[in-house]
């Protein structure tokens, strides 16, 4: 039976989550006392291991760790059933808090990423678009009525770049005018490359809408797109690029259906008494000055803070005090005046989004869906791993003061202050001018002042020169040559980083031993922790004596994605 490292098993604890189940026509890679790991849910945790590997060989050797890693989770999990830690109040806690997120990814899996999956038409016709790249201007606004106006202006004649200047509320837009330079297909949102694509250089297309607001753009030129490379070598990044926009799409749409289903009514009259309010408590001079999006929740009473200031259909309602206390992480620019009806209903929405989500996955039944009441089921027994490895695994040795001390006379060098000089320093390209300063130097104060003029070490000059302590990790080069270099003297040059150091030694002090009772506590911390890994080393080897395991190099093999791999080695080496 294999036995297992030290660092075998610091890789094991490392494991927070592996969210997966096994589905009918899974492969099994290991049996593990009875417990079937498929493919799937191996390959869901390998794939938040997020590697790339030059080989499929290498990418087998991974594999096979992670393999060996997730066995011994399962010990610890079996262990733990066995010790009824799944009956825990703890756990019941732990579950408890963390449902709702497991319920959304659930429904996240079902409605959003399922649908993201790109097709092979999608796969070629991205790489058809990345032809050629595009170099547009756009102009930006907030509203239809504005964009509209300013389309018109165009039509008239004016220049688009001083329209862009004067009305885009693109941060870049003061600096470059709209020109948004030259990009390829896949780098601006849908709405966007789908107009670039269908126009002609010098066209202007008429306004449309994405979710930053409403856009004029003006295609500026196109050219070919020399980091076009073959279709193989760009797969897998189509893939991703492709996944990542269909996913945005996708949510964009999850999210505008959500709100219709969910409409949130804006109480006014909490807002009109929020304005009210400011004109009672500022100064008219303050008032005209102070953004209609602000205002001190410490001026509002227990009473005034629970108001409501927004409801939500069938996902309740938010008040004041909540609405104040979370925008408050948001830049007050960005917030909505409080008489912006249409602006205030849509923060209460973000306010409300994780609860909306939940409620929209428990009425659509994820609640009982097969693959979350899976992925809650392994969360729960991770964390019963998690305290099975803690708190149910003894160490076999306990540090007492005789080891303390032992291991403290013993490892002297770990509790000794390392040998430090003070020193200046004057840093030179030229080693002529270098060995002239050091044979013409002769006090500190002349040192120094040279060194201001005249040091090359960046930062340096006008602290004149002044290295402060330095060890012989930080300068070795320095180090080494000032220790042989008495107090009060000048010596030098000595090559570091490229160039040459001249230097004035101004103090020196020795190596010193850390006092015992100074480091007792970490050296009894260290050792412990070295004893409990140990006695988990042992109870894993003694577990995987007692426990049946078989393992499916096979299906370990053929869980491996080779179209990764330009040449697919045969995984035998």
């Amino acid at each position: 039976m294999k036995r297992y490292t030290l660092g075998f098993i610091i890789a094991a604890l490392s494991i927070s989550s592996f969210i997966g189940c096994g589905q009918s026509d899974d492969k099994v890679v290991a049996e593990i006392g009875g417990y079937e790991l498929t493919t799937s849910e191996f390959n869901s945790y390998f794939s938040r291991v997020n590697l790339t590997f030059p080989t499929a060989t290498e990418e087998f050797k991974k594999r096979r760790e992670i393999l060996d890693t997730m066995i011994v989770t399962r010990l610890l999990i079996q262990a733990a059933y066995e010790k009824h830690i799944d009956q825990m109040e703890e756990i019941d806690r732990i579950i408890l808090a963390n449902k709702d997120k497991f319920l959304l990814d659930a429904l996240y899996q079902s409605i959003i990423s399922k649908n993201a999956k790109p097709t092979d038409v999608d796969i070629q016709e991205f790489y058809n678009r990345l032809e050629f790249k595009y170099r547009a201007s756009h102009i930006l606004v907030i509203d239809k009525d504005t964009a509209l106006m300013v389309f018109d202006k165009i039509q008239k004649g004016e220049n688009f770049e001083q329209l862009a200047f004067d009305y885009s509320i693109d941060p870049q837009a003061k600096r470059n005018k709209g020109d948004l330079g030259y990009f390829v297909w896949g780098s601006m949102v849908s709405e966007f490359q789908e107009v670039v694509y269908q126009m002609e250089p010098g066209e202007i297309a008429p306004p449309f809408k994405s979710k930053f607001g409403y856009h004029i753009v003006k295609l500026v030129d196109t050219l070919p797109n020399e980091n076009r490379t073959s279709f193989a070598l760009l797969k897998e990044e189509m893939k991703s690029r492709i996944t990542q926009q269909k996913t945005m799409d996708a949510l964009e749409s999850f999210y505008a259906d959500l709100s219709t289903n969910y409409p949130v009514t804006i109480e006014a009259s909490t807002f009109e008494y929020l304005m009210h309010k400011r004109k009672d408590i500022y100064p008219a001079q303050v008032l005209a000055s102070l953004p209609k999006n602000d205002f001190d929740i410490e001026q509002l009473d227990r009473n005034e803070k629970e108001l409501i200031v927004g409801t939500i259909k069938n996902a309740g309602q938010v008040t004041l005090n909540e609405y104040l206390t979370k925008l408050q992480a948001v830049p007050t620019h960005m917030r909505p005046n409080f008489d912006d009806i249409d602006s205030l209903a849509t923060i209460v929405f973000e306010l409300k989004k994780m609860d909306i989500l939940t409620i929209e996955a428990v009425r659509l039944g994820f609640d009982s869906e097969e693959n979350y009441l899976a992925q809650l089921k392994l969360f729960k027994e991770l964390n019963m791993a998690g305290v099975m490895r803690n708190d149910s695994i003894p160490s076999e040795v306990v540090p007492d003061e005789d080891m303390i001390r032992g291991y403290y006379d013993n490892n002297s060098q770990e509790f000794t202050n390392p040998e430090q000089i003070h020193v200046y320093e004057i840093l030179l390209s030229d080693e002529l001018k270098a060995r002239k300063l050091a044979a013409t130097s002769r006090s500190l104060k002349e040192f120094k002042e040279k060194a201001m003029d005249l040091t090359e070490r960046r930062g340096k000059r006008t602290e004149s020169g002044d290295l402060s302590y330095i060890t012989r990790s930080r300068y070795p080069e320095i180090f080494d040559l000032a220790r042989k270099t008495g107090v009060g003297a000048i010596n030098g040059p000595v090559v570091t980083q490229g160039k040459y150091s001249i230097f004035y030694v101004v103090d020196k002090i020795a190596p010193e031993l850390k006092d015992y009772l100074g480091v007792k506590r970490s050296i009894m911390q260290k050792l412990d922790y070295e004893q409990k890994m140990i006695s988990f080393e042992n109870w894993v080897n003694k577990r995987m004596d007692n426990t049946t395991i078989e393992i499916n190099e096979d299906a370990l093999r053929a869980s491996i994605n080779m179209d990764l791999y330009v040449t697919a080695d045969s995984l035998n080496q």
